[in-house]
């Protein structure tokens, strides 16, 4: 019983900080990604992919190929007020804010494009993007020449030659479902409720135990002491009950004269 019960604390202590570690990565993400409109942990970013834009890559370039549910990790543009222009080059996989228009996205939003071509108006350095998908993004996101992006656009870096992000194939419908409300109530606020009910519950066995204890200690502190004897004292203990009974039973043993 003691085995069980100590495996089952320690399964449940690994489910408490499964839970917290995913709570608190969540929550994280979701604050950082509020403050500035893109997560960011230590320099890193985690985006979710809502499409299947670059999915299957380009034979022409490096990295690429991930698709709508898949997570990647790039890394954060260090000074995205006053960037460097030549910190992008045609090939790099880049997180931008903009406007998409050539497939299922609409609106401004953080799209995550290859550089396919930059260009320069006055002084200033622009840059077009596609989706490696030519089937979703037949023609790059930005048609005209005034409306390529510029370096300020640009939040995050997956793939230049300088640095290669990692794929979570499949993460982000986790962190989808996470970020619903029913999500949220099953997979962090049900495992919260229950890890304070577990802590509530563990109180206060430990505060009855630990009353039970001084209990215990009080009434043993309160009894009668027993004296103890030496070794020696016992011993004749022994010796004087051996003989007390010899003669006990000699006094009850029938006589000559009863007989």
């Amino acid at each position: 019983m003691k085995v069980f019960k100590k495996v089952l604390n320690t399964i449940i202590n690994i489910l408490i900080i499964a839970v917290l570690v995913v709570s608190i990565l969540v929550a994280t993400l979701a604050l950082t990604s509020k403050s500035s409109g893109i997560s960011n942990i230590f320099g890193y970013t985690f985006q979710v992919i809502v499409s299947d834009s670059m999915a299957g890559g380009n034979p022409e370039y490096d990295g690429g190929d991930f698709a709508r549910g898949d997570v990647i990790i790039g890394n954060i543009v260090k000074n995205q007020e006053n960037p460097n222009p030549e910190e992008f080059e045609v090939g790099d996989i880049v997180t931008y804010k903009g406007e998409l228009q050539n497939n299922e996205h609409l609106g401004e939003q953080l799209i995550c494009h290859r550089i396919v071509a930059v260009d320069k108006i006055g002084e200033t350095t622009v840059y077009q993007t596609q989706g490696d998908n030519r089937q979703l993004c037949p023609v790059p996101d930005q048609e005209e020449i005034t409306d390529f992006i510029f370096p300020e656009q640009i939040v995050a870096k997956f793939y230049t030659e300088d640095f290669q992000g990692k794929k979570l194939a499949g993460v982000g419908k986790i962190y989808e479902f996470i970020n619903s409300q029913l999500g949220f109530f099953l997979c962090i606020l049900l495992p919260m409720i229950v890890f304070f009910l577990y802590v509530l519950i563990t109180v206060v066995i430990n505060f009855v135990e630990y009353k039970k204890a001084k209990e215990d200690e009080e009434k043993e502190k309160n009894a009668p002491k027993t004296p103890q004897m030496t070794d020696e004292e016992y011993e004749q203990f022994k010796q004087f009950m051996a003989q007390k009974n010899a003669q006990a039973s000699v006094e009850d043993a029938p006589s000559s004269e009863e007989v």
